[in-house]
């Protein structure tokens, strides 16, 4: 009898444990996905910024080597 119910009960707890860390690791990837979202929205908001920020900072510096080139005579 001890035979049989030792690895019954074997059996139910590690299914109990299984399912615990399951639930565990399901809730990590969640929170995971949340974060990574997270970031990704503030990189798309960094890169936008970033590209207007050099569009404005290259743009006189590219009107003033095309006057140089004007003045120079290299084309």
């Amino acid at each position: 009898m001890y035979y049989a119910i030792g690895p019954v009960l074997a059996l139910l707890i590690s299914l109990k444990f299984n399912q615990a860390s399951n639930k565990k690791t399901l809730d990590q990837v969640q929170e995971l996905q949340a974060r990574i979202e997270k970031v990704e929205t503030t990189v798309e908001t960094i890169d936008k910024e970033t590209l207007k920020k050099m569009l404005v900072t290259i743009s006189p510096v590219a009107k003033a080597v095309k006057e140089l080139q004007e003045a120079v005579g290299v084309q």
